[in-house]
């Protein structure tokens, strides 16, 4: 059997079942084995850019008795992979990595998305924000003594908003994720005031960012006394 990981189980109950499902960056395979072996998906595949992880992939697959049911695909995101899924998940990479894998999908717009990000979250939204989807849902699970933000998304209007998501869900992680995040906004600004990193439009985004956090701050404060 496969025990999931606290975040790639929340990433697996935000893709719930469907018909299709594609796992990229999949690594040991943990996350497509799991959706062949309680039967969540009728067609199920997983992607890597290289060799060793996909055939730990299959040896996951081989071990829990399903590799006959998952197609594994040598990709370099979505480029290689030659059909489409109705639920494409794409777990532990950096915001930026996932937003270039996505944005280079012909067919991304009308898939329904399941994402992990592990750093550069703003870079991420922002992408999913200009092409057109919204966050449907959002948690935060503790991993490894870390918050992980966990996001489903989908084409819509509103604008991608998780923070929105996880303030209007009053999830309980929220106000030390937020805490993380605004300690690592002001180090980047102090970094910019000292002249070590150039100013302009980033400075202002990142004084902007700092303020929307001190009022997420001050709103699960109100909620969580």
């Amino acid at each position: 059997m496969i025990k999931l990981s606290p975040r790639l189980a929340a990433a697996a109950a935000l893709a719930g079942r469907g018909e299709s499902v594609i796992d990229v960056g999949t690594d040991h395979g943990y996350l497509p084995v799991y959706f062949a072996l309680n039967g969540l998906f009728d067609r199920i595949a997983a992607s890597d850019i290289n060799p060793g992880p996909l055939d730990s992939a299959r040896r996951s697959a081989r071990g829990c008795g399903v590799e006959d049911k998952i197609a594994f695909y040598l990709s370099d995101g979505l480029k290689d992979v030659p059909e489409t899924f109705g639920t494409v998940v794409v777990a532990g990479m950096g915001g930026e990595t996932m937003a270039g894998i996505l944005s280079g999908c012909p067919w991304i717009a009308g898939a329904r998305l399941v994402l992990q990000p592990q750093s550069r979250v703003d870079k991420l939204a922002a992408y999913l924000d200009g092409a057109g989807f919204a966050c449907k849902r959002a948690v935060l699970r503790m991993d490894g003594g870390k918050p992980y933000l966990i996001m489903e998304a989908a084409a819509g209007a509103g604008g991608f908003d998780p923070a929105r998501a996880l303030t209007a869900g009053r999830d309980p992680l929220l106000g030390p994720f937020a805490e993380r995040e605004r300690s690592r906004v002001q180090r980047a600004l102090a970094g910019m005031e000292r002249g070590e990193a150039p100013g302009g439009g980033e400075l202002t985004a990142l004084k902007e960012k700092l303020e929307r956090l001190d009022t997420i701050l001050k709103e699960t404060r109100k909620w969580q006394n």
